[in-house]
């Protein structure tokens, strides 16, 4: 009798145990059809249910982001009222810093996760976030990022935030992983806005890598990567992305026109185009001259100026 009690008390634990996925998404998700990428969720979760959970994010950013606060105090107190222990947590954009705040949350309660998912994460990570990641997250967290993330860079420019999805971690972590989302150069498309600041200076380039559907699509083959990669050198990746770039232009004859501090304004006669290429090793490619020289301009003042403070 005490066994047959054992298993149905087993038996009903297991039952109660709620294997699902919880993706949340970033800022104006609700007018997003998220179909494909639930479709994506539920291939790479397969017999668990997927739950797409769109929140107030239709605002202005100062306004979404205050939104996404309250929003972390609803949805942490709906995941808390049942176990967690079988429970996905992905977020991304904005909506992977609810995640984090979620996350505190259930640390606070002394409860796990089964795992924690960032896609290209808004915001900054805390050494109290790196904490309750370890603390509540029971299987590795999954952190995809993408240093070519433009639209992060352009709406975290004037807070002087690094986000997350645009760095990674800041130091070697054993209880994560991190991988970066490679963009192709046809995928970036080049915009005459520029950021300029003293220190940071470039041009705003609008790029797909921001999609949540670029970031759905690289979940597959992380999870069929056996190897455990726990840090990038971003170092090292420049490097390797400025040879890229190189190597990919199929076209190559460019003669330095002009330079200042570094940056150089080169031209190509055959197939006549600009570039502009930053100390960094990375390329801004223009089919106007006169758009080309005044970017250059552009910056030749601000690097003088900066000089000569």
């Amino acid at each position: 009798m005490k066994t047959v009690l054992f298993w149905l008390l087993l038996f009903t634990g297991i039952q109660n145990l709620r294997a699902e996925v919880y993706f949340i998404p970033g800022w104006y998700s609700q007018w997003i059809n998220y179909r494909k990428h639930q479709a994506a969720l539920t291939e790479l979760f397969p017999g668990e249910t997927v739950h797409i959970c769109k929140w107030d994010s239709n605002r202005f950013w100062g306004n979404a982001k205050r939104a996404a606060g309250k929003y972390v105090m609803e949805f942490s107190g709906k995941l808390l009222a049942g176990e967690t222990g079988d429970v996905t947590l992905i977020g991304h954009s904005l909506g992977g810093r609810i995640v984090l705040d979620c996350i505190a949350q259930i640390a606070a309660k002394r409860q796990q996760v089964r795992q924690i998912i960032l896609l290209g994460t808004a915001g900054t990570i805390t050494e109290t976030d790196l904490q309750n990641c370890r603390q509540v997250s029971r299987l590795p967290v999954i952190n995809i990022f993408c240093i070519d993330d433009n639209m992060l860079k352009l709406f975290y420019s004037k807070e002087r935030v690094m986000p997350l999805g645009l760095c990674g971690l800041p130091q070697p972590e054993k209880h994560f992983r991190q991988y970066r989302l490679p963009v192709p150069e046809h995928d970036i498309k080049m915009f005459d806005i520029k950021i300029l600041s003293r220190k940071n200076m470039e041009f705003f380039r609008e790029t797909s890598a921001h999609l949540a559907w670029k970031y759905i699509r690289m979940l597959s083959p992380v999870f069929k990567q056996q190897v455990k990669e726990s840090y990038i050198d971003l170092a090292a990746l420049e490097k390797i992305a400025s040879l890229d770039s190189v190597k990919n232009d199929f076209l190559p004859g460019y003669v330095t026109v002009d330079e200042c501090a570094g940056w150089k304004l080169a031209s190509r006669r055959f197939r006549r185009r600009y570039r502009i290429s930053s100390p960094a090793g990375k390329f801004f490619y223009y089919d106007s001259e006169s758009i080309a020289k005044r970017n250059f301009t552009d910056i030749s003042s601000i690097m003088k100026s900066v000089d000569n403070e």
